[in-house]
């Protein structure tokens, strides 16, 4: 099999949510010689649907080392990071990404449910207000994307379905941007 062959195997299965099996491929893709910094992306995102956080930790840490400025890909491990509950080097690459990228949402929700995470209200508050003023988030795409962990998820639960207590008049304007 060919790098190319076994890459594109690779995306076929991904597609498909064939994730074990999109490991495979892209593993085939490597051993064959692809290019590492066109591998190590797709290869960490198929760990991360697999629930392998640990796995794509390490591929999103490698195709860092090829773009160490792309906050895309320091989300992703900050994501796979706060899904295994290694909340203080989630909150790193997070708050590096939010400095490459200060306009994206996404980044800003999960700082805020880290935040939360830690106890840190007013932090948890201050990034979820800077992200619903970029215009909101769909929270069930969120969590069905970035919050596989059940523990993740149920943190994301309580942020999404019980806002109107826990994050204030700001949130509650905006809440209806969060909801659907």
């Amino acid at each position: 099999m060919t790098h190319n062959e076994g890459f594109l195997h690779g995306q076929r299965h991904f597609l498909r949510g064939e994730y074990g099996q999109s490991i495979m491929g892209f593993g085939k893709a490597l051993e064959s010689g692809m290019d590492p910094s066109k591998v190590h992306l797709p290869l960490g995102l198929a760990y991360f649907k697999n629930s392998d956080f640990a796995e794509a930790t390490t591929e999103f840490t490698k195709a860092l080392e090829h773009d160490p400025k792309n906050d895309s890909l320091l989300f992703l491990r900050g994501m796979a990071r706060f899904n295994r509950g290694e909340l203080r080097t989630a909150l790193e690459d997070l708050t590096v990404a939010k400095r490459f990228n200060p306009g994206r949402s996404e980044t800003l929700v999960a700082r805020s449910l880290l935040y939360k995470a830690l106890q840190r209200k007013k932090d948890a508050e201050d990034d979820m207000k800077a992200a619903l003023s970029l215009g909101g988030i769909e929270a069930e795409l969120f969590m069905r994307e970035y919050c596989l962990a059940p523990s993740l998820h149920n943190l994301a639960l309580s942020l999404f379905d019980t806002y109107k207590a826990s994050w204030g008049s700001a949130f509650n304007e905006e809440g209806s941007k969060l909801t659907h």
